[in-house]
């Protein structure tokens, strides 16, 4: 050991330059003099070859110009004679990148989302579960004593950085997937993903580029940083993944964001960014429509919020649900709950509260964002609608009587005790008036269009929808005879398609297909049945 010690403060403190080649790459004396020592006390021996394929190392940034530190500094160490800095920040980066750390500074990615985890996680689980778990991600928002925010290489890989990994969806689902934001799921779920996984499969993909020097980026087709980062279309590249968005859709409620407005300006700025960018495939129709229909998904979402909202205020002044609290070490008391977020945790209405905003009400948002239909549906608003009924049951097992009145009842609307949102006709194309056929409310309120009207109408006057989409939802309204499919009449082959339907499944004709599944007739007893 002694020996190796020896070698390494030889080589540290040679004068005289030696020459070192790692995969075609020359590397300077005081790396050099680092790559060896490290070669011969077996530490990291890898680091190195990752750094030799880097546009660093091309360029000649060697490893102090990452690790060099001054005495004194947070993460200084005396190594060997030289003070190397062990944690390499966002400043350091600066030196270099210092617009893209501006950028990213001023992004949600560098927020501090665990200043949430007294209402969130850390009141529900040892803090321990959150060191390999939530900081390990949320890490990217760190608060170094340099004064500096993030981690870099949460993108970007160490020792590496590599672009084309940067650029990889999978690397931007390393935290964003789960039941809480599933936004890798929901893209490979996507027409976006799909294209994107058939060129991998086919050896079609190079996502090594920077657009920030060529203006443009080469994909015929979006990854993650297409739409939130990279030059498209006019758009600069950024690193502020926050330049994009309009909506704060991950947020108990659904609020228009007015994250550093001053200069990045309004929420319509934002969602201009984002339209251009969709708008480099995508018609301008489709693109305006879409927003639309996002845009009153996430309304909608927020009058279910409010229904949870209050119930769950209705079952905490009934002394059902009781705030969480305790003294603290200094002596004081303290609440550890938030009615409206997590409603104390130890009820079931405690769950449903919590999960229909952080999983469910996540889920329909950002599928809606993201062409992710089965979680706008069956992961989303499916579930959503589960959630209140059973925030409803359990207020009337509770007996309260406003919540039995609703669970006892026989309707369907029953299932909407909130008020409604939508958009005349479908997003995707002109259809015939039996895709409009099934919907109850459509059925049952025979001024349905009039009362969703107002609410949109509404929204619009409170300043959550632009003029344009405003004037976008009063034309489908105006005309939605045509829209609703009652222009076209009906498709000439629906009627060929119900007699075929009736000739499968009439239970009356032991010919048919149904009839034979459900008369099967199975000769032996059920097991249970056998004494």
């Amino acid at each position: 050991m002694r020996k190796s010690i020896v070698f390494c403060l030889f080589f540290l403190f040679s004068i005289s330059a030696f020459a070192l080649d790692i995969k075609g790459i020359s590397v300077d004396a005081e790396s050099a003099k680092c790559i060896t020592c490290h070669q011969d006390m077996n530490v990291a021996t890898k680091v190195h070859d990752q750094w030799a394929e880097s546009a660093h190392a091309k360029n000649g940034v060697g490893c102090l110009d990452c690790h060099e530190a001054e005495q004194g500094e947070f993460d200084a160490i005396n190594h060997y004679g030289q003070f190397v800095g062990t944690h390499p920040t966002p400043k350091d980066c600066a030196k270099c990148h210092e617009e893209e750390v501006e950028q990213n500074t001023k992004s949600k990615h560098a927020y501090p989302f665990w200043l949430y985890a007294p209402a969130d996680r850390a009141v529900f689980e040892p803090i321990i579960g959150t060191k390999q778990g939530c900081e390990q991600c949320h890490n990217v928002s760190a608060f170094w004593p340099d004064g500096s925010v993030g981690e870099c290489d949460v993108c970007h890989s160490k020792h590496t950085f590599d672009l084309a990994q940067a650029h990889n969806p999978y690397t931007c689902g390393e935290c964003h997937l789960g039941p809480d934001h599933p936004q890798i799921e929901i893209y490979i779920e996507s027409k976006h993903g799909n294209i994107f996984t058939t060129k991998m499969a086919q050896g079609k993909l190079n996502l090594d580029f920077n657009t920030k020097k060529t203006g443009d980026t080469p994909l015929d087709f979006p990854v993650c940083t297409t739409c939130h980062m990279d030059a498209i279309n006019g758009l600069k590249s950024t690193h502020n993944v926050s330049e994009r968005l309009s909506w704060e859709s991950q947020a108990p409620w659904s609020y228009r964001t007015i994250w550093f407005e001053e200069e990045l300006g309004s929420w319509k700025d934002k969602q201009e960014r984002m339209k251009t960018a969709c708008k480099a495939c995508h018609a301008p129709n489709f693109v305006e429509d879409y927003f639309l229909v996002y845009d009153l998904v996430n309304l909608q979402y927020n009058e279910i919020r409010r229904a949870f909202v209050y119930w769950v205020k209705l079952y905490e002044k009934k002394g059902l649900i009781k705030p969480l609290k305790a003294k603290t070490a200094n002596g004081s008391m303290k609440k550890f709950s938030n009615t409206v977020i997590n409603a104390s945790w130890y009820t079931t209405a405690s769950e449903i509260m919590y999960n229909s905003w952080h999983h469910e009400g996540r889920r329909f948002r950002m599928g809606a964002a993201m062409q992710g239909a089965d979680y706008v549906q069956w992961h989303g608003i499916w579930e959503l609608q589960h959630n209140l009924q059973e925030m409803i049951a359990w207020g009337a097992e509770h007996g309260v009587e406003e919540a039995k009145k609703i669970y006892e009842s026989d309707s369907p609307t029953k299932f909407y005790p909130y008020k409604l949102y939508d958009f005349p006709g479908g997003l995707y194309g002109l259809y015939t008036e039996e895709q409009y056929s099934v919907p109850a409310l459509y059925k049952i309120i025979p001024n349905y269009w009039k009362m969703v009207k107002a609410n949109v109408e509404q929204a619009y006057k409170k300043g959550f929808l632009t003029k344009a989409e405003w004037e976008r939802w009063l034309e489908r309204y105006n005309n939605r005879d045509k829209y609703l499919g009652k222009k076209f009449g009906k498709h000439k082959i629906f009627e060929d398609y119900k007699k075929r339907k009736a000739k499968e499944l009439n239970l009356k004709d032991k010919n048919s297909a149904l009839y034979k599944t459900i008369k099967i007739g199975l000769p032996s007893p059920i097991i249970t049945d056998i004494k």
